[in-house]
């Protein structure tokens, strides 16, 4: 998301005013150079099209800040994020999309985390079976969501075969669009990569799961930030 640089300065030589007033007399004002926007480290460690088949290019990609976080996320040490969106064109009026989404979190919450984002996820109208990923050194879940199941087998929509399902707020899926969503975390670093469409392949989005997590660094000390032995209870969706 890019904002006019005019804009960018303005709050930040505001900003500035207003701490100095707030440990300072009256003075002149100083002479703000404002900080260039960085990018998220978290950028380096998402997918990019040279991942992807040739048919998909950035749709569209946003750093997150603090105060696009919700109070939950917040209690649980949430403290940077990211989301990439991919689009392959498709003959028919809906693409097919990958969301890449990455999250820094505290790492004894990861897998509470984890557990909820796989449930919150599983929306309504889709037969859901769970993905196995044996002998994988980063813990992942996930899920396949087939629309043409239902049809087939009968079952009402918003019946779940798998424990976890709820009612929710829907995921960006068309009707009669499967979906594929895989969950994994190492250290700090929290995941996920769903794919929606025509074209949604489960073995694809393993691929790209894989080729992620091997970009995760080593998990650092539990002593750099984070805090030990913290139960957190978790009653809400989770933005990452």
């Amino acid at each position: 998301m890019q904002f006019p640089s005019r804009f960018i300065i303005l709050i930040l030589i505001a900003t500035t005013v207003f701490i100095a007033g707030c440990t300072q007399g009256p003075g002149p004002v100083p002479v703000v150079t404002p900080a260039p926007v960085m990018a998220s480290p978290l950028q380096d460690l998402a997918i990019s099209t040279t991942d992807l088949p040739a048919c998909f290019s950035l749709a569209e990609e946003n750093v997150k800040s603090y105060a696009d976080v919700g109070q939950l996320a917040k209690d649980l040490g949430w403290q940077a994020g990211y989301v990439a969106t991919y689009a392959c064109p498709a003959e028919g009026p809906d693409p097919t999309i990958i969301v890449h989404s990455l999250a820094v979190y505290p790492e004894n919450t990861m897998s509470g985390i984890a557990s909820m984002v796989d449930q919150q996820d599983r929306t309504s109208g889709l037969l859901y079976e769970n993905l196995s990923f044996p002998d994988q050194g980063t813990p992942m879940r996930g899920f396949y969501g087939n629309s043409r199941g239902i049809q087939d087998s009968g079952i009402s929509p918003g019946t779940y075969l798998v424990n976890g399902g709820r009612e929710g707020a829907e995921m960006n899926t068309s009707a009669g669009s499967n979906v594929t969503e895989i969950i994994f975390y190492r250290g700090n670093i929290f995941e996920v990569l769903t794919m929606t469409g025509p074209k949604t392949n489960v073995t694809l989005l393993r691929d790209l799961a894989q080729k992620a997590s091997a970009k995760i660094p080593p998990a650092p000390p539990a002593s750099h930030g984070f805090l030990p032995g913290t139960t957190y209870t978790l009653y809400h969706l989770i933005p990452i």
